[in-house]
């Protein structure tokens, strides 16, 4: 019932509010033509004012020669001087003005022609007067010329001011009609509105009398949930600690007999390797492999276990110093594969040494382990951001495809197989133990192109005593 009740709501809400919509799209639209119309009505008025002064610059060019030519005086030339000064901006602007206008430009190429030939006119008369070449019928065939071109300059200029009043008229009316019709459409949906307005304050007193009602139901409920829930921690908290007991249990009870199995068996491949036939020799090797291998997957488990209950004990340590002391523990390693680690700029952080130098390590063993046909070259450097120091350690390796860059973070997964030692819970340990230092781990890489495995810190690590320097950018984000 209740949700009938809030359909129809909603479908009145709707309609309401969809027809004052509608007539506020009509009134803007209705707005939109009227300023389109007045801009029209400022270009037509534009234009006339620049006729009127394309004919006073043709009056003025007649006035300074007729001046000159009865006084013989220069400084009576000054209105054509004038003129012709003027007259290439009021050409520019005339034709741009008319750009869009077809109607109008005939007669206004033919205006500026006759514009042209006039000022050609009186500049030509005014040289041969100078030089004393006028005759009295040369003179007053040149006036006649002149006269006619004048007559024809006043004639188009009448017409084309005829046509922009006849269009300026026209575009009035076009506004007033739409001014009334906008008029109409906001008084409209004035009226629309105000009764929504008056509507929704009606169902906004009932909304809230109906969600009072809904209140104290949902505080009954959230009540009962709130017990659901407290119930449901704490079996989960007995579970997990259960849990973490069994995983301890299980692990060091595992380890007496597979050190008693790993013992033997390697007794056995030293006593009787070569005395047997060649299948009892790969048989042992099976089982010293495989009780070894058991050995490293338990320790991983209880190295995990560990870290998520053991306290974090920090102190300021500068990473050059952990990058040393993961390659003293590579060292083998590093000489048997001729390995080259490059260093950049490594800053001093409040970290867990022990733990962040074993993520160092982690990080340089894989590099190391899954390298490319080429000797190994594996840089580590650090770069800060406005929240976080990035750390990459980059290699030259076999790389591998970018759908598995998270798989490769979880327990016990491994790309390769049983091709290269290990327990696949290396970076696993390493994500753990940089996200307990509010940090992040990712990588980028491609099949033969090398690898590049990322880590953040936060910059509130920073060792409040040491002032470090680095260069700020951006990291590829995962």
């Amino acid at each position: 019932m209740t949700m009938q009740v809030h359909s129809k709501t909603r479908r009145r809400l709707a309609l309401l509010f969809s027809v004052p919509l509608a007539f506020s799209l009509v009134f803007f639209f209705v707005n939109q033509a009227a300023e389109h119309r007045e801009s029209r009505l400022l270009e037509i008025q534009s234009l006339s004012t620049l006729l009127t002064h394309l004919r006073a610059a043709a009056r003025d060019a007649e006035a300074g020669e007729r001046g000159f030519f009865l006084t013989g005086e220069d400084r009576f030339l000054a209105p054509l001087i004038q003129a012709r000064i003027i007259f290439p901006t009021l050409e520019r602007q005339v034709l741009a003005n008319v750009r869009d206008r077809p109607a109008y430009q005939a007669k206004l190429h033919r205006l500026l022609e006759l514009a042209h030939e006039k000022f050609r006119q009186a500049e030509a008369s005014v040289q041969q007067k100078r030089a004393g070449a006028w005759s009295d019928a040369a003179l007053l065939e040149y006036l006649d010329r002149s006269q006619d071109t004048m007559d024809e300059i006043r004639k188009l200029t009448r017409e084309l001011l005829s046509e922009t009043d006849r269009e300026e008229v026209a575009i009035l009316d076009t506004q007033r009609t739409y001014s009334r019709w906008s008029f109409i459409f906001f008084v409209t949906g004035s009226l629309l509105m105000i009764g929504v307005i008056v509507w929704l304050y009606n169902a906004l007193l009932q909304y809230l009398a109906e969600r009072d009602i809904a209140n104290a139901n949902l505080r009954t409920a959230n009540l009962y949930l709130e017990a659901r829930i407290d119930d449901r921690t704490r079996d989960l908290t007995n579970a997990n600690a259960e849990l973490q007991q069994f995983a301890y249990v299980a692990s060091h009870d595992l380890q007496e007999p597979l050190r008693t199995i790993t013992s033997f068996s390697q007794l056995l491949a030293m006593r009787y390797k070569g005395r047997l036939d060649q299948d009892a020799d790969d048989f042992i090797n099976y089982i010293v492999s495989a009780s070894r291998r058991m050995t490293d997957l338990i320790n991983g488990l209880l190295a995990l276990v560990r870290l998520r209950h053991e306290s974090h004990s920090a102190g300021p340590v500068c990473f050059e110093e952990l990058l040393a002391q993961a390659e003293i523990s590579l060292q083998a390693s590093i000489r048997e594969n001729g390995a080259r680690i490059e260093r950049g700029h490594l800053p001093c952080l409040v970290v867990d040494s022990v733990q962040i130098s074993q993520v160092l390590q982690n990080l340089l063993s894989n590099a190391i382990k899954y390298r490319g046909p080429e000797p190994p070259v594996i840089r580590l450097e650090a770069i800060r951001d406005a929240t976080n120091w990035i750390f990459s350690v980059k290699d030259n390796g076999r790389g591998f495809d970018p759908q598995f860059s998270e798989r490769i973070f979880g327990i016990f997964q491994r790309l390769n197989n049983r091709e290269v030692d290990g327990t696949g819970m290396g970076l696993a340990i390493s994500r753990k133990i940089i996200e307990r230092h509010g940090g992040r781990m990712w990588a980028h890489s491609n099949e033969g192109a090398g690898s590049t495995f990322f880590f953040s810190l936060p910059v509130t690590l920073e060792d409040p005593h040491e002032t470090e320097s680095a260069p700020s950018s951006a990291v590829a984000s995962p």
